[in-house]
């Protein structure tokens, strides 16, 4: 395959092998637009009232509904202290912390208290520290 030119170096630079056709940019707009086709003018559909309004009504929906669970939480929780704040009265009155009705109904024996006892000891890793407190220092 033989080419005409052999090296790069034998190419002239001066001369620039593009050419563009005479006022072709000149008149590059004026053809472009002859070439484009007629665009039919659309008048634009009128916008609903209700799709005016639709967001505005929706965040008022939002923040109604957040204050009515907000008014709920609160004066559920304060009737929640109310009544633990009117336990507490009572048993300081009474001179009792409720404990005593509690361990009465409880039906366990001492063996299982203490067999519970040394489960948590051996779970939480008690026994190993109690461990190295008393014989390692």
């Amino acid at each position: 395959m033989e080419t005409k030119f052999n090296k790069l170096t034998e190419i002239d630079k001066t001369k620039n092998p593009f050419k563009v056709p005479e006022n072709y940019f000149a008149q590059f707009n004026q053809e472009i637009m002859v070439r484009l086709p007629e665009k039919e003018i659309v008048k634009p559909k009128p916008v609903p009232m209700w799709d005016k309004v639709k967001p505005w009504v929706y965040m008022a929906a939002m923040f109604a509904g957040l204050y009515v669970t907000i008014h709920f939480l609160a004066n559920h929780n304060g009737d929640a202290n109310m009544a633990s704040r009117e336990t507490v009265t009572e048993q300081t009155l009474t001179g009792s912390s409720g404990t005593e009705n509690y361990w009465s109904t409880v039906q366990i024996t001492e063996e299982e208290f203490y067999q519970y006892l040394e489960e948590q000891i051996i779970d939480e890793g008690y026994f190993d520290y109690m461990y190295n407190q008393y014989y390692l220092n």
